[in-house]
């Protein structure tokens, strides 16, 4: 009788120890491009596509590129960190955003050494290749993204107070004389910083346009180059913007390599030249320098920039 006690007894301990059930998720997956979305995800037993790993990984959990692959279109809906950063991780789509954010007003989503290939040279006219809709934080890091129709990165967040911080990357070939590397036009407030980033041969390069909130970007030790029309351009459809530009060169431009028609854009350390027309002002935008850059060698150098608050 004892004996029968004890087996049932180290039976249920054995059950709740090592039992899980069919939907557990766990804080850090794989995938590989040799393995199967039917896995648990595991180091051993990898999946084979983001997808597939996302729904076995837990909110805030952490997903990871066992070896090189291409692993799909992708959309977010919690907090989550891909990084591929040790080996190639690329998502390669045709007529369809690569990855698309629509996480919660909490969540903070990483995106780490992803290659995304938009395939629009081909006329398969994919959109975006990061579209962050929603979510508290978005960082993407030593990040590849090429030939789109509309833009690299498009920041469209409705979540009130939103933060960008996007690093270390290349964008190029937006195809649409409107599509932009760097597209900032969220519906509520948002905060995006821009840092040693390199963006070529976009109808526009980078392009911050506010909407009924505030809007503040910061671009740093960035290159815009080579783009269909401007270079670097500030607007306001309603809601305060501002934008700084430091330590950044805006070269062969065919439009205006800096222009604002709304809100205020202060730019210093930096380079504008070969561009049609170097600076310009328009609307209710204001232009400032730091007196600090080199705007000549273009073919129209621009407008006059307006020197105030202190700036020297």
């Amino acid at each position: 009788m004892k004996n029968s006690a004890l087996l049932a007894l180290l039976g249920a301990i054995y059950l709740a120890l090592f039992c899980m059930p069919a939907n557990a998720q766990a804080t850090r997956t794989w995938v590989s491009g040799a393995g199967d979305d039917a896995n648990p995800c595991s180091r051993t037993a990898a999946c084979k596509t983001f997808a597939g790993a996302i729904s076995k990984t837990e909110a805030g959990g952490e997903i990871n590129c066992l070896d090189p692959g291409g692993f799909g279109a992708l959309t977010i809906t919690k907090a989550i960190t891909i990084n591929c950063e040790e080996t190639l991780g690329s998502v390669l789509v045709s007529g369809t955003n690569g990855i698309v954010i629509a996480a919660g007003t909490n969540d903070s989503v990483t995106l780490k050494g992803i290659e995304i290939e938009g395939l629009s040279n081909t006329g398969s006219s994919s959109p975006n290749g990061v579209l962050f809709n929603s979510g508290r934080e978005l960082h993407i890091h030593k990040f590849q993204i090429r030939n789109f129709l509309e833009s690299g990165i498009a920041v469209m967040t409705n979540t009130a107070g939103s933060r960008v911080y996007i690093a270390d990357g290349y964008i190029s070939h937006c195809a649409s004389a409107s599509g932009a590397g760097i597209f900032v036009s969220p519906s509520a407030g948002d905060n995006t910083s821009i840092n040693r980033v390199q963006i070529e041969s976009c109808g526009v390069g980078i392009d911050g346009s506010a909407n009924a909130s505030p809007l503040n970007v910061s671009v740093r030790d960035s290159v815009v180059s080579g783009g269909s029309g401007n270079g670097i351009q500030l607007g306001s459809a309603g809601g305060a913007a501002t934008m700084m530009v430091d330590h950044t060169t805006i070269f062969a431009n065919v439009g205006v390599g800096v222009t604002v028609s709304g809100g205020t854009l202060r730019i210093g350390d930096s380079i504008v030249t070969a561009n049609v027309t170097g600076v310009s002002v328009s609307g209710s935008g204001i232009l400032l320098t730091y007196k600090t850059n080199q705007i000549n060698g273009n073919g129209t150098d621009g407008t006059p920039i307006t020197n105030q608050d202190g700036l020297n």
